[in-house]
């Protein structure tokens, strides 16, 4: 049966795409969370791709919430942005923002700069995810 526009709408809604991120970031978070009580079978490199990924769908969720698309995808561009949108983002989630950015090198061509967290750092990384992820969840669930 062929949906109507309505329905059509309402799949590609802000609102519709903010939930999905959230779904998609949750599930990711179980993996890196989960590093925290017991070793994971995967290595520190992989876990931190994964964090990187946590984090972008948060703060995409949160800006769909509002009804905008993001236009950066680098941790702090897309922190900065996502901040001034909602006042409510802390410090200690900039912070979070900071440490995935120190270790991203999206632009090089040749992969010098590319580094990887300690796992102390993944550690604070991913405590940190699990703060933004609460804060996200808080403002999705107006919805």
């Amino acid at each position: 049966m062929e949906k109507s526009l309505q329905e059509l709408e309402g799949e590609f809604s802000t609102e519709a795409q903010a939930k999905s991120l959230l779904k998609d970031a949750q599930g990711y978070m179980k993996v890196i969370e989960g590093h925290l009580q017991t070793p994971s079978r995967f290595d520190v490199p992989l876990l931190h791709n994964i964090a990187n990924i946590s984090f972008e769908k948060l703060l995409v969720a949160l800006l769909a919430y509002y009804g905008i698309e993001a236009l950066n995808h680098t941790p702090m561009a897309l922190f900065i942005e996502a901040s001034k949108t909602d006042t409510g983002l802390t410090e200690s989630m900039r912070q979070t923002a900071k440490y995935l950015q120190r270790h991203e090198s999206i632009c090089s061509l040749d992969g010098t700069g590319y580094s990887v967290p300690t796992e102390d750092e993944l550690h604070v990384i991913i405590i940190g995810l699990i703060e933004i992820r609460a804060f996200v969840e808080g403002r999705l669930a107006e919805l």
